[in-house]
């Protein structure tokens, strides 16, 4: 009786540790409640104030797009029907916990839901703008003043609310009604200036060389094999293809993220290994068309760049800017700043399990970069955070960077950044 106890108890636990493991490594879609940093300790230097934060936010949790709600409805409805009839038949790896989990797995999203904030969501931006302002007292103002308070989002349902739910988190009940927020613009170049980038666009987002890696990583042997793991994990007589095993990480992340009580069932078909194939697949993507595969790439990012040091420049201007944006601008700002860089560019031929450049870690729902102006013995100082934990930035010696450092190091960032000649199709790029 004690040894059948042992085992039970050991084999919850394994699930549990496999679970929270698969959890990590979702890529862009893991919970930001795994990456944020919990500790909200006021963050102090000696003879330092924190006079200004300027602030880079993803939404929190969204909802997939039509596309995958409409994928997921009908083929993983599919698929269930069959893994169940295969389990009947003796066939797969998965326990009887988990067949009963799969079977009861329902799919009901709305297509007008699409890409809209989630619960989950409007908790995470709630709980990180109440850290963020206890770490950032002097840059973080208790009261509401429209003078010293800046909130810009794109023009997107799940920017705007995020926003909103943030406040919410910063100020009480009735101050969090009063809030001004920037007006949404159609074309911001400051928080999503890649959307209107016409060489980028064509040059890199729409050109099928930026795909080649991830592409060559799709027929690796590494990702045959996991193919294979699944197939047979599910109990399956046919092979699975590439589509149907990425469709499946896609639910496992989504449906994982919007229910912090709940991990998904098409989590299941995964083991540590196979969610790390998934999830570097996935990497290789965003590496290529959001970092540093192409210059022109981080480069256009010199927009934001150049909006922060024009704050921290100024006398005046708002002491706390939150700027309420996507996957794609936070990535190009973090590879513009030299951050989570490579020591070679990612390749298809095989994974790279020490990587810097992992989207789980850098860009999860509510991922964020923080710089915040120091004020130390009349000399102004920076400090970086990245998912709420002070990064040392690549051109500073120390943590706390003097903002002159950074001016010069950044200067063509800020005088050079000429955003239309950069970003205009000239006749050699058509």
């Amino acid at each position: 009786m004690k040894l059948c106890l042992f085992i039970l108890v050991s084999f919850a636990l394994y699930c549990s540790s496999e679970s929270s493991n698969i959890q990590n490594h979702l890529g862009s879609r893991t919970p930001y409640r795994l990456k944020g940093n919990k500790n909200d300790s006021q963050i102090k230097y000696p003879n330092c104030k924190d006079s200004k934060i300027w602030m880079v936010i993803r939404h929190g949790t969204r909802y997939p797009n039509a596309k995958d709600i409409t994928k997921i409805n009908t083929r993983l409805k599919e698929l269930k029907l069959e893994i169940l009839l295969r389990h009947r038949l003796g066939k797969g790896e998965l326990s009887d916990e988990q067949i009963k989990k799969i079977e009861s797995w329902t799919w009901d999203l709305d297509l007008d839901k699409e890409k809209f904030l989630t619960l989950e969501g409007q908790d995470e931006m709630i709980i990180l703008a109440e850290r963020t302002r206890k770490r950032f007292p002097g840059a973080v103002k208790e009261k509401y003043d429209n003078q010293t308070f800046l909130f810009r989002y794109t023009a997107t349902q799940r920017a705007q609310q995020s926003a909103r739910y943030f406040a919410n988190g910063l100020f009480d009940k009735k101050e969090a009604q009063d809030v001004i927020f920037s007006p949404a613009a159609k074309v911001d170049t400051v928080l999503r200036f890649y959307k209107h980038c016409d060489k980028w666009q064509k040059q890199v987002k729409k050109n099928p060389l930026t795909y080649t890696e991830q592409k060559l990583y799709g027929i690796s042997k590494e990702m045959n094999d996991t193919i294979k793991s699944v197939t047979k994990r599910l109990g399956l007589k046919n092979l699975l293809s590439l589509d149907d095993v990425n469709l499946m990480y896609k639910a496992c992340g989504f449906e994982t993220s919007w229910n912090k009580h709940f991990t998904s069932p098409w989590c299941y078909p995964f083991d540590v290994k196979s969610v790390q194939t998934m999830e570097y697949y996935q990497d290789l993507k965003y590496y290529w068309m959001d970092g540093y595969g192409h210059d022109l790439t981080y480069r256009q990012a010199c927009v934001s760049i150049k909006n922060m040091f024009e704050n921290f420049s100024s006398k005046g201007g708002p002491s706390a800017s939150f700027l309420f944006t996507h996957s794609g601008t936070i990535l190009k700002i973090l590879t513009h700043l030299e951050l989570f860089k490579p020591r070679s560019h990612l390749r298809g031929d095989k994974n790279v399990p020490d990587r810097t450049w992992r989207a789980s870690d850098i860009d999860c729902f509510g991922a964020n970069l923080a710089l915040v102006l120091y004020r130390c013995k009349g000399v102004d100082y920076v400090l970086a955070l990245h998912q709420e934990r002070v990064v040392k930035l690549p051109m500073c010696e120390k943590e706390l960077c003097p903002l002159k450092t950074l001016k010069e190091y950044f200067h063509k960032s800020i005088y050079e950044c000429d955003y239309t000649d950069m970003c205009s199709l000239k006749k050699d790029d058509l």
